[in-house]
């Protein structure tokens, strides 16, 4: 059983990434069901062990039977997973992307915006610091360029705003002076 959870792992993370990208995952999460509960049928396990079955024939059952559901790239995964072997793994692929669906839908949007492209030492670092702050919570950092800051760093996630930047610092003694 962990072996098969081993196999379905990358083939989970690259839809659930690709999914995620396209903006589809309830599609993926359709058509992963279905292509679950087809390939669960014990007839079809026959199927998808006969070695006198090409790959693409079963690719081909394979795509008719879940063409309902059809969703941008999943003929692409069924000729991988007929390519390596690995069609009767589509039921473990199936469960493993439920579950990054559901700590995706948990996560965290942060966008750490600076002055200069951060180093991977920097990102690394500031990575850190937020994991440590949202524990238990997944987050997705992202980082953009604003030469306007002057130096230091901007973190904002939802409606959250860490201000660490050069810009922010002189509004705030511009501020105190003014008042």
């Amino acid at each position: 059983m962990a072996e098969l959870i081993t196999i379905a792992r990358p083939y989970a993370k690259a839809v659930f990434g690709f999914a995620s990208d396209a903006k589809k995952e309830s599609e993926w999460a359709v058509f992963l069901l279905l292509a679950h509960a087809i390939t669960s049928d014990i007839a079809m396990i026959e199927v998808l062990k006969n070695p006198s079955v090409s790959s693409e024939q079963k690719v081909a059952i394979l795509a008719d039977l879940t063409k309902d559901a059809n969703v941008d790239g999943s003929n692409t995964l069924l000729d991988a997973l007929a390519y390596y072997g690995r069609l009767l793994a589509l039921p473990a692929i199936a469960d493993e992307y439920d579950r990054l669906v559901a700590l995706g839908q948990q996560a965290l949007e942060i966008t750490i915006t600076s002055a200069y492209p951060l180093d991977n030492n920097d990102f690394k670092l500031l990575e850190t610091k937020l994991k440590t702050k949202y524990a238990g919570t997944t987050i997705r950092v992202e980082t953009a360029v604003d030469q306007s800051l002057i130096g230091g760093f901007e973190i904002r996630s939802s409606d959250t705003v860490i201000d660490a930047t050069v810009r922010g610092r002189l509004s705030k003694i511009a501020e105190s002076l003014t008042s």
